[in-house]
């Protein structure tokens, strides 16, 4: 979080660094998902996805402050983070019954899969609100 609240001050265009820390992440997951690495090497790469995910979460705060319509950021935050809460909140439970199920490789492909819908979000919301601007 810390050098993603750098990288965040020093650019307008959010949705660009999203891209990139939740492409390497799901790019990670995705090969811890083919289970071809060592032990070693999935520990470093679970926390590049973890760095990753903590380097784009300024710029998603930064995002969703300039897409939020004035006199309602509030509102807006409060609807974002409700979801990403109920999301953390679920997501232990269903990834939990699919190890359950032996099917672990399967969590991994579902953080890439959710990494890529965070994505797209970050590019409809950026493009959406650059052009709101213009």
């Amino acid at each position: 979080m810390l050098w993603g609240g750098f990288l965040a001050a020093r650019t307008s265009h959010h949705d660009r660094t999203i891209t990139l820390a939740f492409s390497f992440a799901g790019i990670f997951s995705l090969i811890l998902a083919s289970g071809g690495v060592n032990a070693s090497i999935a520990i470093l790469l679970m926390g590049a996805i973890g760095f990753g995910s903590g380097v784009a979460g300024p710029s998603r705060d930064l995002m969703i402050r300039a897409a939020a319509p004035k006199n309602a950021t509030g509102r807006v935050y409060g609807i974002v983070y409700s979801g990403l809460d109920s999301g953390l909140a679920v997501a232990p439970l269903i990834f939990g019954a699919i190890m359950d199920a032996h099917h672990p490789s399967w969590v991994f492909i579902c953080v890439g899969f959710f990494q890529v819908l965070a994505i797209l979000t970050a590019v409809n919301v950026g493009s959406r609100t650059r052009a709101l601007a213009v």
